[in-house]
C-alpha cells in the first residue's frame, strides 16, 4: 500500500478530526477513541506542552494518506512510546503498514499500544509485528441513551447545573474540585479556557454540583458527535469533602440527558480495571456494554 505520513500539523486539525468522525464508531469500540478523546488530545494539557515546546503535535502525531485521502491517524497521547493507530475500518494491511512505520521511527524504542480486546483482528497484527499482550489498562462502559431514564431529582442541598457566565469563577472552582479529586498541582485553569477553543465545544456539556456555599463539589465534562450519535464522558470527579453523596452519579446523568437532546444516541466513560472507585460507579449506571483495553508492548531491541 502506497501510503504517505504528514506531521499532524495545525493545517491538518479540520481534516483529520473530519476523519474521526467518520471513523465513529469503529474507532471508538477498537481504541478508545472518538472525537471528544480527539479534542482532549489536542485541545487539552498538551495545548500546554506545545506552548513550552513549539511543534509538540507534529512530533506525536501523523495524518496516513492514500491517494491524498485520510486514511488514518497514528497519535502518541501521553508520551513518546504509547500509541493509536486510528483506522475507519478493520484493515489488517494498513494497520501492518503504519506500525511498521512507527517501529521504523523509533528506531528500536519500546512501543505501547492499548486496543481493545474484543478487536482480534488487531492482535494478529501485533503479535506478527513483535508486541506481547499484557494486563488489563483500563475499561470502556457503553450506555444507550435513547433508552436511560431522564436524570432524576438533584441530590439534598446541591444543584446539579452547567457552566455559568462567569467563567473565570466556574474553572477555579472545576480547577479545585479535580485537585481534590485526582491530586497534583497543575494548570488545569488554562487547559478549560484551551477546551473551549475546539470546534464541537458545548458549554452545556459541563456539568456541576454546586454546594449552597458556592463550591463545585462535583464536574463532568461530556462531547457529542450529533451525526454519528458517539458522545464521551470526561473526566468525573467528586471533590474529597462531598463524596458517598450521589454527586458523581448525578453529574454524569445529567451529562447523558444533554447529550441525548443534542443528538447523541451512545455515550462512553473510560475508567480504571474492575475494582476501582470509578468502575463501581459506572456499573451502577446501567451500562449496556463493558470492554476491556490491554496493553500491548513491543520491548526495546
Amino acid at each position: 500500500m502506497d501510503l504517505t505520513f504528514e506531521p499532524l500539523g495545525d493545517d491538518h486539525l479540520a481534516d483529520a478530526l473530519a476523519f474521526l468522525r467518520s471513523a465513529n464508531p469503529f474507532s471508538q469500540r477498537t481504541w478508545g477513541w472518538d472525537t471528544g478523546r480527539f479534542i482532549d488530545w489536542r485541545w487539552g494539557s498538551n495545548t500546554l506542552r506545545s506552548d513550552d515546546s513549539p511543534g509538540f503535535f507534529a512530533r506525536h502525531g501523523a495524518v496516513m494518506r492514500y491517494e491524498r485521502r485520510i486514511v488514518g491517524l497514528v497519535i502518541s497521547e501521553v508520551g513518546a512510546d504509547d500509541h493509536c493507530v486510528l483506522t475507519a475500518l478493520p484493515d489488517r494491511s494498513l494497520l501492518a503498514a503504519a506500525l511498521t512505520w512507527l517501529i521504523n521511527r523509533h528506531d528500536g524504542d519500546s512501543l505501547v499500544l492499548y486496543p481493545s480486546d474484543d478487536a482480534g483482528w488487531v492482535h494478529g497484527v501485533l503479535t506478527d509485528l513483535g508486541f506481547d499482550r499484557g494486563e488489563v489498562a483500563g475499561l470502556e462502559w457503553g450506555y444507550d441513551l435513547t433508552t436511560l431514564d431522564a436524570a432524576g431529582p438533584d441530590p439534598a442541598g446541591f444543584v446539579i447545573d452547567t457552566l455559568s457566565h462567569d467563567r473565570s469563577a466556574d474553572f477555579a472552582g472545576i480547577d479545585q474540585c479535580l485537585e481534590g479529586a485526582f491530586g497534583g498541582m497543575r494548570d488545569r485553569v488554562r487547559v478549560l479556557r484551551s477546551l473551549e477553543t475546539n470546534p464541537l465545544f458545548r458549554p452545556e456539556l459541563n456539568v456541576v454540583a454546586r454546594h449552597p456555599e458556592g463550591r463545585i463539589a462535583a464536574y463532568c465534562r461530556g462531547t457529542v458527535d450529533p451525526d454519528s450519535g458517539v458522545c464521551g464522558i470526561d473526566p468525573v470527579a467528586t471533590h474529597p469533602d462531598f463524596q458517598g453523596r450521589g454527586l458523581g452519579a448525578a453529574v454524569v446523568r445529567k451529562c447523558f440527558t444533554t447529550q441525548r437532546e443534542l443528538g447523541g444516541t451512545t455515550s462512553y466513560i473510560g475508567s480504571a480495571p474492575e475494582g476501582s472507585p470509578g468502575s463501581r460507579l459506572y456499573r451502577s449506571l446501567d451500562p449496556i456494554s463493558v470492554t476491556s483495553h490491554s496493553t500491548w508492548t513491543r520491548p526495546a531491541n
